[in-house]
């Protein structure tokens, strides 16, 4: 799931999605609606429609992240993700959004996350987050793994993992891995 302000033509996207392909994986990124002012109903709509199951892996960057997220806390009772892997995701709090003035459609609620029934749904997360990130403050990644006692891979320099900042070291092997 990309991020806010993006596409899957952007950032490391297209890179991604074209390694995993040529491993023999089946890699879907959609493009989800009106990615400047996101709705976060929409883009739970957009994963739904992919029927993600005990044998999925779902990569959320930034905004995506917390789709994600959202979208394990509202699965029935019983229904399995095989792996999550969030890159710089932002906290599911309303005071830490980001930019304070923007839209929140759905993605930040007064209470954050709901982890427990989150992990309900997975037994496997990685966060991904950079100490340099200027969107997505590092705290939001502790905060993140810590409470989905998600293995925390961290850089000092990798910042939003946007366009500029390189292949994310250890991102194909979280995945190829867990095949």
């Amino acid at each position: 799931m990309h991020g806010k302000d993006a596409t899957p033509d952007d950032k490391w996207y297209p890179w991604f999605k074209k390694e995993l392909e040529e491993k023999g994986l089946e890699v879907h990124i959609p493009v989800l609606p009106s990615p400047s002012n996101p709705n976060l109903e929409e883009w739970l709509s957009i994963l739904t429609d992919l029927h993600p199951d005990k044998n999925t892996i779902l990569l959320g960057h930034s905004r995506g992240g917390v789709a994600v997220l959202r979208y394990l806390e509202k699965l029935p009772k019983g229904a399995k993700i095989k792996k999550v892997i969030l890159l710089a995701a932002n906290s599911g709090s309303a005071k830490y959004m980001p930019i304070p003035t923007e839209g929140n459609i759905g993605f930040y609620t007064k209470k954050g996350y709901n982890f427990t029934k989150i992990k309900s749904h997975c037994d496997n997360f990685v966060a991904f987050h950079s100490k340099d990130d200027p969107w997505v403050p590092f705290a939001h990644g502790q905060e993140n793994a810590k409470g989905l006692k998600a293995k925390f891979i961290t850089f000092k320099d990798k910042k939003h993992f946007g366009k500029n900042e390189g292949i994310i070291p250890g991102l194909l092997e979280e995945i190829i891995e867990t095949k």
